[in-house]
């Protein structure tokens, strides 16, 4: 009597976030290689983290140890005050949501919602108010007698993400959730994400390849490169701030101008570009005179200046593409290399034509000076 009380009392409660805590954690496949090295980090209770990369970067693996379905293979994870590292998944209190749904198909959608419930015995009084719950969250309260193949992919997406938020789990791990719908779908399911996120404050750990569900998702973002953390940080902090130039060029658009560095004035250096323009921009590294180095500005902080103005080169337009609320505008620098320019579609502006040589510049505090990467 007293265990079903408190299993009823939780199925009222809200979910009970757990900070998560990965310490010294290794990954290897052949036990001679890391594909995760040396990763230490932590998640805040409540936080919604992404974790972004490219493919083999290592993203994928860490969700798997998170999960259970993989053993680290050195170093330990917490969640709250438990170590998990050698847990199975069942024993973890993780809900888990996957690019392609994993509902039953011979179930309706609220025998797929009430199974998880069921499998943890709780009292079937319960398991109804809790998928009548949980239906209501994702906004398709009519649907639980409809089966997953008479959903929308938006829809049973939804249903995914109410299944893994059902039994209040501790952390829930989503695993590129939003890859298989179109980009209406996946920009209504951020929203609903970020609503179900703010109503509920359940730990997140999102898996993502794209850097528009990471900026807009997240509380903060860890971007991975070959195993390691290269930066984590707020999206604003890393978009604006970048610590490298493997972070300015993966996360939005970045353009990479080559040059070689000059002198410094503190946080400022000056660089000659390989077209002969010198130019300012913050020093991010320990570059030495003659040093080869790359200059790192989004498109949309470019804009044309006069005869005369600082951090300043010519540009020959390529070609401008229409995208609706801007202009793509590629151009050509005297020395062969390519610039993108994005321009507001404001309607003031006029649009350069194809061959026109444009003068274009930058604010200093815009423009980050990186080491050139290694060959």
């Amino acid at each position: 009597m007293t265990a079903n009380v408190a299993i009823s009392n939780q199925s009222r409660t809200p979910l009970q976030a757990e900070a998560v805590f990965l310490h010294d954690v290794d990954k290897s496949y052949d036990g001679s290689s890391n594909v995760v090295e040396g990763l230490n980090l932590e998640v805040g209770a409540g936080e919604f983290l992404t974790i972004l990369g490219p493919s083999g970067s290592g993203k994928t693996s860490i969700l798997m140890m998170l999960a259970g379905f993989e053993q680290p293979s050195a170093g330990s994870i917490r969640i709250g005050d438990r170590d998990v590292s050698h847990l199975p998944p069942y024993r973890r209190n993780i809900g888990m949501v996957f690019q392609h749904y994993a509902l039953f198909p011979h179930l309706t959608i609220a025998q797929n919602l009430a199974y998880p419930l069921q499998a943890r015995r709780w009292p079937r009084v319960d398991v109804s108010e809790r998928v009548g719950w949980a239906l209501s969250l994702v906004r398709l309260g009519d649907m639980g007698e409809r089966y997953p193949a008479q959903l929308s992919g938006g829809q049973q997406q939804r249903i995914a993400l109410a299944r893994a938020l059902i039994y209040n789990p501790q952390l829930v791990l989503m695993d590129e959730p939003l890859g298989a719908l179109d980009k209406q779908l996946r920009d209504q399911m951020q929203d609903e994400i970020t609503r179900i996120h703010r109503d509920l404050r359940p730990t997140i750990i999102y898996v993502t390849h794209d850097q528009g569900e990471a900026l807009s998702l997240s509380d903060r973002v860890c971007v991975f490169e070959g195993g390691r953390i290269a930066q984590v940080g707020t999206p604003t902090d890393l978009y604006e701030a970048p610590a490298s130039s493997f972070v300015a060029g993966f996360l939005g658009e970045n353009n990479a101008i080559s040059g070689t560095f000059l002198s410094s004035d503190g946080d400022c250096c000056h660089i000659r570009l390989t077209g002969g323009e010198v130019v300012c921009a913050l020093n991010m590294g320990n570059a030495h005179y003659g040093e080869p180095v790359c200059v790192a500005i989004r498109p949309e902080r470019i804009r044309t200046v006069q005869e005369g103005g600082c951090n300043a080169l010519q540009a020959e337009v390529i070609d401008a593409t229409y995208l609706g609320d801007v202009h793509r505008v590629r151009l050509r620098t005297s020395d062969g290399a390519e610039i993108i320019w994005k321009l507001p579609n404001c309607g003031s502006q006029p649009l350069p034509s194809q061959g026109e040589t444009i003068r274009l510049g930058w604010n200093t505090q815009d423009a980050r000076a990186f080491p050139a990467p290694r060959s």
